[in-house]
């Protein structure tokens, strides 16, 4: 499918900081909403700014409500910097969706893991898990002002400067106090790295969502491309998804 054929333009309906630099975007578009699953993510352009028009950037899908998807994002660059002016009735070119998806294990114990912003994706498939399966999400951050409000959620969140070490040290012990026998992590690499690791050691299945640099989305450009033990993937439509025993 080309990319002229997937393009659609949502509205926006709200928008909210939830932590320091951190915010969460609501975007109308009802046929999005009907097709995107837990691990599809969309590439977003502003039309109405044109210095941040120049390429679009991928962000994953935080979550659905009727005819809105809500993007999860921190500011780091120029897009992120304009993305926190848009107001509600403006208008957002959608890229998607794309991607592959998370699988939905039924009658587990699943433990999701989310570093910093990397929880984004976790949140949607928590979503789609709590009906059927045992789920607890660990959130780390670096900071406190980084953290973020977890109401009536199943959240621990673990502040790497407060605790004295990183969310992902010690994983198997971890997988030990939540009893998890699944468990799907989006994060920094050497945090996921870690985690899948000791899965392996474990013997738990382990998923991640990898964040790459993606120019086109949809396996054109090369630009995300990552060697694998099954040969060279790429992360936008090999994934984002992948078992983590087929990276580390």
């Amino acid at each position: 499918m080309s990319q002229r054929k997937q393009v659609q333009v949502g509205t926006v309906v709200s928008q909210s900081e939830v932590a320091t630099n951190t915010y969460i975007l609501s975007i109308q578009e009802p046929q999005l909403v009907r097709q995107v699953k837990p691990g599809h993510f969309v590439n977003v352009s502003l039309p109405s700014r044109t210095n941040a028009n120049l390429l679009k950037r991928p962000f994953s899908i935080y979550g659905t409500d009727k005819e809105a998807i809500q993007i999860l994002y921190k500011v780091k660059g120029e897009v992120t910097t304009v993305m926190t002016s848009l107001k509600r009735g403006d208008e957002v070119e959608l890229l998607g969706p794309l991607g592959n998806t998370f699988t939905l294990p039924k009658k587990k114990k699943v433990l999701l893991v989310g570093g910093g912003i990397g929880v984004a994706p976790l949140m949607f498939l928590y979503d789609r898990l709590k009906m059927y399966n045992e789920v607890k999400i660990l959130h780390g951050v670096r900071t406190r002002q980084e953290a973020m409000v977890w109401a009536n959620l199943p959240v621990q969140t673990h502040v790497d400067e407060e605790v004295g070490r990183y969310v992902c040290a010690g994983f198997e012990k971890v997988i030990r106090q939540h009893q998890a026998n699944h468990v799907v992590t989006c994060g920094p690499i050497p945090m996921m790295k870690e985690i899948v690791e000791a899965c392996a050691r474990s013997g738990v299945p382990c998923e991640v969502s990898l964040e790459a640099r993606m120019a086109c989305g949809f396996g054109v450009c090369l630009g995300c491309v990552i060697e694998t033990r099954s040969g060279y993937k790429k992360v936008c439509s090999d994934g984002p998804v992948f078992d983590g025993a087929l990276l580390w």
